[in-house]
């Protein structure tokens, strides 16, 4: 393909396309992917992402000087209609202004299937949070943006699937405009999956319950939950737990106190959810219902939290929260112990049959900082070794069946 098929036009704005209707978005568009050499076409700026889905490249068109995102999916591990599917949607969901902008150009190199986005500057929200979140007002605005693409992609009959902060691109650094990325796995709302690797931190309880490789139904509910949990990491900075099921303790214990409804409840408020008011609280009780047929399927009650306070003075209180802070749920970059401590633990996941790898982790702050040129975070010392015991606790196989059916009879109460 020549520079000259490329329909950019030069703009102050950036690259111009004409978006189809969004009502073709049920339609997915298959056509012939022409083969171009990528390097005589674009100048690579550099690499913004890379994993087991490909590369994230930002280039600059060589023929507009237009600077973009190429995503290219490796062919060994993409099938060809896995592609149209992505960029279809991708390309006709971007008519929403908190969804990235996807260019109408797709082609293929030789090893890769390639379409191009905008590209972020402040990078995703992964890269622009603490280790105490990005405050409430800043939350506030991000949940408003994100409940609005989320019910843009629903009103299609669509389930985006793998809604995360690595997915959520930031364009403002006040949070004033983010856009939602990544749909790889968006599906039909009511179609049937296969079970694969998910994020599991992010998956609901009833996903993780079936086995890797068997079949569930797509739900809207699915988004609903992820959106609750990417919220309540932006307000503390936590993840609620590492694991939605009952080899999590964490999860176990939240699960009793969403169970017992505030009535004879022996059950202690977990403590991470003390960082928030009564009224979020109840927000993030009714979004992350452990019972799928209890969840809220859409996230229009949303906006009946939105003009309510979210965090609690004890959240605010940061001495507080620092004297607690062997009992949080680690954030999302990893953690320090002391040599001695990492041995332990190191010896113990061996001993368990756990394969384990020592980061170079100035390697990869020296890679975070190359990739990202926004914000670096700055990791802290971790001294108390109760998180990593209770990691470990959850690494293991095989709680006893009758806790399983405990927790399976509390999630199922209210069904």
């Amino acid at each position: 393909m020549s520079q000259s098929q490329f329909k950019f036009e030069r703009k102050s704005g950036g690259v111009s396309r004409k978006l189809k209707h969004a009502g073709n978005v049920s339609k997915i568009r298959e056509f012939e992917l022409e083969k171009i050499d990528l390097v005589e076409t674009f100048d690579i700026v550099q690499i913004v992402g890379e994993g087991w889905f490909g590369k994230i490249l930002l280039v600059e068109h060589r023929g507009t000087d237009n600077e973009m995102v190429l995503k290219s999916l490796p062919k060994n591990y993409t099938a060809v209609k896995d592609f149209y599917r992505e960029f279809h949607f991708s390309y006709h969901l971007s008519a929403h202004r908190n969804i990235v902008s996807t260019f109408d150009v797709a082609f293929q190199t030789a090893s890769f299937y390639v379409f191009a986005q905008e590209y972020a500057p402040l990078g995703d929200l992964t890269s622009n949070i603490s280790d105490t979140g990005i405050g409430e007002l800043h939350s506030k605005s991000v949940a408003k943006q994100l409940v609005s693409a989320i019910q843009y992609i629903h009103s299609y009959d669509l389930v985006h699937r793998d809604i995360k902060l690595d997915n959520i691109l930031v364009f403002k650094s006040d949070f004033s405009r983010i856009k939602l990325c990544d749909f790889g796995e968006t599906r039909k709302n009511g179609n049937w999956v296969t079970r694969r690797n998910e994020w599991i931190p992010y998956m609901p309880p009833e996903i993780l319950a079936i086995d890797t490789e068997h079949k569930y139904k797509v739900e809207t509910s699915h988004d609903v939950w992820q959106f609750a949990v990417v919220l309540f990491v932006c307000l503390t900075g936590c993840l609620p737990w590492q694991k939605a099921s009952s080899e999590d303790p964490r999860f176990v214990s939240y699960v009793y106190w969403v169970s017992s409804n505030g009535i004879m409840s022996p059950f202690r408020r977990p403590k991470l959810f003390k960082m928030l008011t009564s009224n979020a609280q109840r927000m993030f009780r009714k979004f992350l219902q452990p019972n799928v047929q209890s969840r809220p399927s859409v996230l229009d009650e949303v906006q009946n939290f939105i003009d309510e306070r979210w965090l609690s003075k004890y959240m605010l209180d940061k001495s507080k929260v620092s004297d607690d802070i062997d009992e949080l749920s680690p954030s999302l970059y990893s953690y320090q112990t002391d040599q001695e401590e990492n041995k332990k633990f190191l010896l113990a996941f061996s001993n368990c049959g756990i394969e384990t790898v020592v980061v170079d982790r100035a390697a990869k702050k020296e890679r975070i900082k190359q990739w990202i040129q926004s914000s670096v975070i700055e990791e802290e010392d971790e001294e108390d070794s109760s998180e990593g015991t209770s990691k470990l606790s959850l690494s293991r196989k095989g709680s006893n069946d009758s806790k399983e059916n405990e927790l399976y009879a509390l999630t199922k109460r209210e069904g």
